[in-house]
């Protein structure tokens, strides 16, 4: 737990948006309205998301399967895979050039 002005601050629990294309698109809108990760940004998208009839569950698996957003699923599952894709570099020999006179 951390410590803000001598006092123990608990995490607060995560929320997940019930009807995650609702949230999307709410986000979508504030990208264009806001710069990227503000505060501001942030607010805008609850405060709308609850005026528009959203409301939070504590996971995922609460989340109604007609009110996922599958599409948006797929992308970042495929953006996941991508990552996992990318190899490093192997680290080995250095190579060596010989000089033919």
């Amino acid at each position: 737990m951390a410590l803000i002005r001598g006092k123990e601050v608990q995490e607060s629990p995560t929320q997940t948006p019930a009807n995650p294309k609702l949230y999307n698109m709410i986000t979508s809108q504030a990208g264009a309205k806001f710069s990227k990760n503000s505060p501001a940004k942030a607010h805008w998208i609850h405060a709308k998301y609850l005026q528009m009839g959203g409301t939070f569950v504590k996971s995922k698996k609460d989340v109604d399967p007609r009110m996922r957003d599958y599409v948006h699923e797929a992308m970042e599952k495929k953006e996941k895979d991508n990552l996992a894709r990318i190899k490093k570099p192997v680290v080995g020999k250095p190579m060596t050039y010989e000089a033919k006179y």
